[in-house]
Parts: C-alpha cells; structure tokens; sequence
C-alpha cells in the first residue's frame, strides 16, 4: 500500500474516532433516552423479574382490548411518568401536578425532543 493511501485511511480512521468521540458527548450531556415507540395497538411491559422493558410481537386486538377494559384497565394520561422506587412500581401524571415541585423534579430530567 502506498504511503499517501496509509495517510488517507489513517486520517479516516482518526476523524471516524473524532466523530465517535463528539457523538458520545453529546449522549452523555442528554437528560433522556429514547428506548422504542408505542405504537397502536401495541403492548408494553417492565418485565417483574428482570426489571427490562418489553414490547410485545402481538397487536391488541379488540377482543384483547374489550377483556382488559372489563377487567380494570383505564385509559392513563399521555403525560403519565412510570419509575421505580424502594422496590415499587410507580405512575405519576406530572401535567396532573403540572404546578408544584414535584412536577418540576420530574420535568426538569427529560430532554424535550
């Protein structure tokens, strides 16, 4: 290989390293992440076990939908923040409390995207 083709790739390989590099800065300085997409008619979970989020390969259909109505489920605000504490499961609706400091808290650490 002639010396300007090493000069060309090395200078590549140092600029894809640069560019690597700011990419992963610019993740660190984020304040969120965007895990997936819940799309229509589909189903996510945190798994009990392992703590993992989980999308279903199935879609609700309406039947599916009917029965979990029937069963207790409710519709949840699209404002709703889900974590885990001590242990626990938790949603909170932070437009809900949109004014006090516990809202703000939980705005304050997502990036507006």
């Amino acid at each position: 290989m002639s010396v300007s083709k090493r000069v060309v790739l090395a200078g590549l390989a140092g600029a894809a390293a640069g560019f690597s590099t700011t990419a992963l800065a610019q993740m660190s300085q984020s304040k969120s992440r965007h895990l997936g997409e819940l799309g229509h008619d589909e189903m996510m979970r945190v798994n009990p076990r392992t703590g993992t989020i989980q999308k279903s390969n199935i879609k609700i259909s309406s039947a599916m939908h009917d029965a979990a109505l029937s069963s207790g489920a409710r519709e949840i605000p699209r404002t709703s923040l889900f974590y885990e504490h001590g242990g626990k499961m938790y949603m909170f609706d932070s437009a809900a409390a949109r004014n006090n400091q516990a809202a703000i808290n939980f705005e304050s650490q997502w990036d507006d995207e």
